[in-house]
């Protein structure tokens, strides 16, 4: 596959040596083609930034007017695809980058090897096809992509799925079938009786409840909520990887 990367980096001489890593890489799967362009800031990037116009970009996250979470949220709002990596000199801005779902985390001065580990992880999840399941609506079946599926409410015998881009779906499924289906994916998260929520969905927790990238507000139990709290906290930690796991290997 044709591989396209955009590297945004204020420091001429941190992108030059980002670009010569990448051209030393050799990939662990098939990539025909690797593309590499460099923006000296954010908004040089936004300026000509289209969806689908890269599959990975590197972002420092200490740049001038537009820092990169910014300009990783600028990003996103045109392109929920994109796989962000954050390249800093510091962990401390990790937390933050979670609302955009940053694929990685990398602390400079980083070693070539961590690049490239990085880079073969992106292309093994740019080349798996996106789950997807079967869930019966109007005596048909219809295969939903596991990242469309925002949320899953019981509705006493039934169900009702909320997608990203269209109205909820009813389905005839009960909602024991609907948790054993979507338990497979570790994205989803009972967090209510009779509430499952994507957590790839979520951009923050407020009140008691997740707030979703759509606007929604789903509640989250308040007996247990302490738990489900961290296991939502790991999800996203385990999102960043190695960003805190392998910050020694890293240096």
């Amino acid at each position: 596959m044709e591989l396209n990367i955009a590297i945004v980096d204020d420091m001429k001489a941190d992108a030059e040596r980002l670009r010569q890593t990448i051209a030393e890489w050799e990939p662990s799967c098939d990539a025909e083609n690797v593309r590499v362009e460099c923006f000296a800031c954010g908004e040089e990037l936004l300026t000509r930034f289209e969806p689908d116009a890269f599959h990975l970009v590197f972002l420092d996250i200490c740049m001038g007017r537009l820092n990169g979470i910014e300009t990783a949220q600028r990003l996103r709002e045109t392109d929920s695809r994109v796989l962000i990596v954050f390249v800093t000199t510091s962990d401390e801005f990790a937390f933050q980058a979670f609302p955009v779902h940053a694929f990685d985390y990398v602390i400079k001065p980083y070693t070539a090897e961590t690049l490239h580990r990085v880079l073969n992880e992106a292309l093994r999840h740019l080349g798996v096809a996106e789950p997807a399941f079967a869930i019966r609506h109007d005596r048909t079946v219809r295969n939903i992509p596991a990242s469309r599926i925002v949320a899953a409410v019981s509705r006493g015998h039934s169900s009702e799925f909320f997608l990203d881009d269209s109205a909820p779906l009813n389905s005839s499924m009960s909602f024991t079938e609907v948790e054993a289906l979507l338990g497979a994916e570790p994205r989803f998260l009972l967090c209510n009786r009779g509430l499952i929520v994507n957590m790839e969905q979520v951009v923050t927790v407020k009140n008691g409840a997740f707030v979703m990238k759509n606007g929604q507000t789903w509640p989250i139990r308040v007996r247990g909520q302490a738990q489900l709290l961290e296991q939502f906290a790991q999800y996203q930690i385990s999102r960043l990887r190695g960003s805190f796991a392998s910050k020694g290997e890293r240096r």
